[in-house]
């Protein structure tokens, strides 16, 4: 069912007559509420509440892996002579985040991998040399971060959608692939807020992930917003073992697998180096199990390959589920990223 809505958002499948009315009617309702929410914010009945530092929010108008995680990791590092927290809501985090929980603070890594604490935050944690903090409560976790860490720059985590804080600087992220997909709002479509709403956004980021039209893209994101100037160019830079982190020379083929919003786009990229014999996806977020691994082996052995690659994203929630395995090599592939103005 999962594959189905993401193949309806993206033109790719047209919904069935009953599924189609229902999907309409859910955004009839979503669309409502959103537009409300987005009218009391804009006539001052809701406020945005100030906290005492810069905030940078980093956000996305559809569902699914656009490349905030990596656009937030680049914005951190080009804090010079800055003291930036980043806050996430850490999504799908098993841990209570009712109030901020730390992740990692200027020195020190909390967690052993992202199981507990959320899949992105604790790929951002490795990344950074920043406090890093989830916390449902934006507000709640940006005042945590100036109170415990002296912090003068709060970068939000998908904080678009979330007008609680006021903002001092706001990026949106757009996939030059995937675009708006079908331009419908959930469940109907990808899209979180309504394309009007883009008129929030400081700046527009376009993400190309080895797209050969993207020119077409720039000029076709520029009648949305005259702000879009930015490109985050995301390429493939290398594999490693997950295990060892040493880098894999001339790999030739193994079984891809990983649980983000755009598997396809992954899978694309891991091809630049493997033969893929076999490529499964699990649903955003996923938190995999014995069992997931204990599947993977049996395909594995199957087609008598003892190699796997998945993402970094990933990375943090397999250590201890695939220690079972030494005879098989689970392996990443790591991008490079790069922010760079439109030509």
């Amino acid at each position: 069912m999962i594959n189905l809505i993401a193949d309806i958002h993206y033109n790719r499948k047209k919904a069935p007559v009953l599924l189609n009315i229902g999907l309409c009617t859910a955004e009839f309702f979503y669309k409502t509420i959103i537009k409300c929410k987005n009218f009391l914010y804009e006539k001052n009945i809701l406020k945005e509440k100030k906290v005492n530092a810069y905030v940078i929010c980093v956000g996305n108008l559809t569902t699914g892996g656009v490349g905030k995680t990596p656009f937030v990791e680049e914005i951190a590092k080009s804090l010079q002579g800055k003291k930036p927290a980043i806050i996430s809501r850490g999504y799908k985090a098993r841990i209570d985040t009712k109030n901020p929980v730390v992740v990692r603070d200027w020195d020190k890594i909390y967690f052993k991998d992202g199981t507990l604490c959320a899949d992105e935050p604790y790929q951002l944690a490795k990344k950074v040399s920043c406090p890093v903090i989830i916390c449902k409560d934006r507000v709640k976790g940006a005042n945590f971060a100036i109170e415990k860490f002296n912090v003068d720059t709060i970068i939000l985590d998908d904080g678009f959608s979330n007008r609680t804080i006021k903002k001092d600087k706001t990026y949106v992220l757009v996939d030059s692939l995937m675009r708006f997909g079908n331009n419908h709002l959930l469940p109907k479509g990808p899209l979180r807020e309504p394309v009007c709403e883009l008129k929030r956004a400081d700046e527009l980021v376009l993400i190309n992930k080895n797209d050969a039209n993207f020119p077409c893209a720039i000029d076709w994101l520029k009648q949305f917003n005259k702000t879009a100037d930015k490109v985050l160019l995301v390429e493939p830079k290398r594999i490693y073992n997950l295990k060892t982190k040493a880098e894999i020379v001339n790999p030739k083929k193994a079984i891809a697998f990983c649980a983000i919003g755009q598997p396809q786009q992954f899978f694309s990229f891991a091809k630049k180096f493997y033969n893929l014999i076999e490529t499964v996806s699990y649903k955003d977020h996923y938190s995999y199990t014995k069992k997931d691994i204990k599947n993977l082996i049996t395909l594995a052995k199957a087609h008598k390959v003892n190699s796997f690659v998945t993402t970094q994203k990933d990375e943090g929630k397999l250590y201890q589920l695939v220690d079972s395995y030494p005879d098989y090599s689970f392996n990443v592939l790591e991008l490079k990223t790069t922010i760079k103005r439109m030509n």
